[in-house]
């Protein structure tokens, strides 16, 4: 079994990246928690998703993958 588990990652990827700037790692859980249940971010996920899974730019302008393409072009 891989850790964390699979449904569990983004909020665990989250927390990890705050706890090097709250106090306790159980309030970066939380407030990973409080991110990765939000609505709006959800929606914003399952978009970014679904522009790149049509192979289509996402629009976000921090998306290494989009970035890279526009100021890459294929050849």
């Amino acid at each position: 079994m891989t850790y964390p588990p699979a449904d569990d990652r983004l909020r665990h990827l989250l927390a990890q990246e705050l706890n090097c700037h709250v106090d306790t790692w159980g309030l970066a859980f939380f407030i990973a928690d409080c991110l990765v249940n939000d609505p709006a971010v959800r929606a914003e996920l399952e978009r970014i998703a679904a522009a790149h899974a049509a192979n289509e730019p996402c629009g976000d302008r921090n998306c290494q993958r989009c970035f890279t393409a526009a100021t890459h072009p294929a050849p």
